[in-house]
């Protein structure tokens, strides 16, 4: 062992219990102790003690995502914590961070990314997206999602839906809706893959969110330590990916109150993008792929010719009618 190697060693030894924040929903734990399970695999002589967070986005459970600041409710009281040093790092849910992060923390690592896809979630067994029957009433706050299904069942009958996986899952079950939309790496971390009914919708048909399926653990940028910790977890393939993916979003307006999605995957040794913007009611889809090596140029490139096709218009008229909707 060199002496570098040795002292690193010796102050891991030495080092305090690590403190790691993440939300308290049932999905949220499962994930975090999936992945501490891997920290501990790489540090096996560090002890770490879990800081259970109630953010916004919990608090309001009920409340529309983007009347209470959509994506960033879930991330900015662990955030915060993270900034007044009252827990070491953060893991979290890649495609609820902003694209734009406070200056003093950092995305530390991207672990291997789970299913990116959604999954169509159908109470009766045996039925498809094709198949709903007529005015389906389908169960999603997310206007990606909705343009998404709007664009090929213009019939359906699009209702909000908020809580936990199981709340949204009994409300189903319950009669309130005859199909719900989840991200399937959800249902795969807490083995209800196996057991709920569910159509897996291939990118094709529903472009993921940005990010969907990894995890990223944030830190203090001026941790060095732990930064170098985490980032020996990093799994480099996802880690462009999302890179190409958040790249996009960034430059189309940075946030997710718009059906916007992205999916980026490796493809004949280099990297394949495809990104979408679309109309609330589905009638508009906007798509643009592209292959590159830099993900942050691909990223941009993409974004740059889907505004050529309108894409800001399309994100002007949204954010106005959100804004009516609001109001009224």
């Amino acid at each position: 062992m060199s002496l570098k190697k040795g002292l690193l060693s010796e102050r891991r030894k030495k080092m305090k219990k690590l403190r790691v924040g993440t939300r308290g929903s049932k999905l949220a734990t499962t994930q975090t102790k999936q992945t501490l399970a891997v920290f501990q695999e790489h540090f096996p002589e560090v002890e770490v003690e879990l800081v259970k967070i109630k953010t916004k986005g919990d608090h309001l459970a009920t409340h529309n995502l983007q009347a209470i600041g959509g994506q960033g409710c879930f991330v900015r009281e662990l955030e915060y914590q993270l900034r007044e040093g009252e827990i070491d790092f953060a893991i979290h849910s890649l495609k609820d961070i902003p694209t734009t992060i406070h200056e003093e923390l950092a995305l530390a690592c991207i672990m291997k990314r789970h299913s990116p896809t959604d999954a169509l979630i159908i109470r009766e067994a045996g039925k498809t997206l094709e198949t709903l029957p007529k005015n389906a009433v389908v169960g999603t706050s997310s206007l990606r999602r909705k343009a998404h299904l709007l664009h090929v069942r213009p019939d359906f009958d699009i209702q909000p839906i908020r809580g936990n996986i199981d709340t949204r899952i009994r409300k189903m079950n319950e009669g309130q809706y005859d199909a719900i939309v989840l991200a399937l790496a959800g249902l795969e971390r807490l083995g209800l893959d196996q057991t709920v009914y569910h159509q897996e919708l291939s990118p094709e048909i529903m472009l993921p969110a940005i990010g969907q399926g990894a995890i990223a653990l944030e830190c203090r940028k001026d941790n060095t330590e732990i930064l170098q910790m985490l980032k020996k977890m990093e799994h480099l393939e996802t880690a462009i990916a999302v890179t190409a993916e958040r790249a996009f979003l960034n430059s189309m307006d940075g946030s997710c109150t718009f059906p916007v999605g992205a999916y980026c995957r490796q493809k004949n040794g280099s990297y394949e993008l495809t990104g979408m913007i679309g109309s609330e009611n589905g009638k508009i889809i906007l798509k643009e792929t592209l292959q590159g090596d830099d993900p942050v140029i691909l990223g941009r490139a993409v974004a740059a010719n889907l505004i050529k096709q309108g894409a800001i218009t399309l994100i002007e008229e949204c954010k106005n009618d959100q804004k009516e909707t609001f109001i009224h």
